[in-house]
């Protein structure tokens, strides 16, 4: 009996393992990826992959119309797909999903993007 109870455990945890989906397609972060333009998905991404402890590329790249971000942990690489605002998931590739980077892009994401600096008073060129 204990064996066929394994058996059944082990069977449902593999299958749990084989269709699990992406973090990018569960709310919030899904909610949260498609209200950010492009460049504030790129940023969080970067930022939640260095947190995450990994090796960014700071030269991104483009495959197929989506943003790619690139990074690497000891012999492990990963590639993250930005893909535009209209498809779903908004994110694609990335680290497994028990990775830290899907937790920290959530909450990344959940923030503002901060103002652009502004020019300090008096520093106009103008006469």
């Amino acid at each position: 009996m204990r064996s066929a109870c394994l058996a059944v455990c082990s069977a449902f945890a593999i299958a749990c393992a084989t269709f699990s989906t992406s973090p990018a397609t569960h709310s919030p972060l899904r909610d949260r990826l498609a209200a950010a333009d492009t460049s504030r998905v790129e940023e969080a991404a970067r930022t939640c992959l260095s947190k995450s402890g990994w090796k960014v590329d700071p030269v991104g790249g483009l495959s197929a119309g989506a943003n790619v971000v690139t990074a690497s942990k000891a012999k492990d690489e990963t590639n993250v797909y930005i893909q535009p605002p209209e498809v779903t998931p908004r994110v694609t590739g990335g680290p497994d999903y028990d990775d830290p980077f899907w937790s920290c892009l959530g909450g990344e994401l959940a923030n503002p993007s901060p103002p652009p600096a502004a020019a300090a008073p008096g520093s106009d060129d103008s006469p």
